[in-house]
């Protein structure tokens, strides 16, 4: 399997939509964490961060087998310019390729699917705050071990990531929830 079926299946799993290039480099982030893939994720503006999966997913798109719409956000940022929220849906002959790939690898599609559905049950995030979880994960994996949530926010800024306290600690119980983490007085990957 390359990245290019990892990803049709994850589509696949969330049920042919991903809202937000944020939300879709955060969500297979995490499924390739859970299931331990590596899809060449590296520290980024916004949290852990795959060219890989961008290509992928821009080649999917030319294949005709996703299509993209931009939708406003209805906001500003601080230097005005409008945000706009990127949506990827599969077409009609990417759904068909899933249920190609569904067949060919069931074994991985059972585990994505699963990962999928353990990620959607952890509860609805919105992009930010899964920006957020991921980079308390990376910064959790980075460091091998147990960290205090301080120490956690101490290590972002070395990435030059603007985290508190409070949204570490929030994160932490989303990382909980997907058995990605453990709480032992210190926060401890749960790898």
């Amino acid at each position: 399997m390359d990245t290019h079926d990892i990803l049709l299946l994850a589509y696949g799993a969330f049920g042919g939509e991903i809202r937000g290039k944020t939300n879709l480099q955060k969500k297979l982030y995490f499924l390739s964490t859970m299931l331990g893939i590596d899809l060449g994720y590296g520290p980024h503006y916004y949290g852990p961060y795959s060219s890989e999966v961008a290509a992928a997913n821009t080649n999917l798109k030319v294949l005709g087998y996703l299509t993209e719409s931009i939708a406003s956000a209805g906001s500003y940022s601080a230097e005005g310019f409008e945000i706009a929220r990127h949506d990827f849906r599969l077409t009609e002959d990417g759904r068909a390729v899933v249920e190609s790939k569904k067949k060919r690898f069931p074994a991985e599609w059972k585990k994505i699917k699963g990962a999928g559905e353990t990620l959607d049950a952890a509860g609805e995030l919105n992009y930010m705050e899964l920006s957020i979880a991921a980079k308390a994960y990376f910064l959790l994996d980075q460091r091998g071990g147990p960290a205090k949530t301080a120490d956690l926010v101490r290590m972002a800024r070395q990435f030059g990531w603007s985290v508190t306290q409070a949204d570490i600690e929030r994160a932490v119980g989303f990382l909980q929830y997907l058995g990605l983490a453990e709480a032992t007085g210190d926060v401890d990957p749960g790898m």
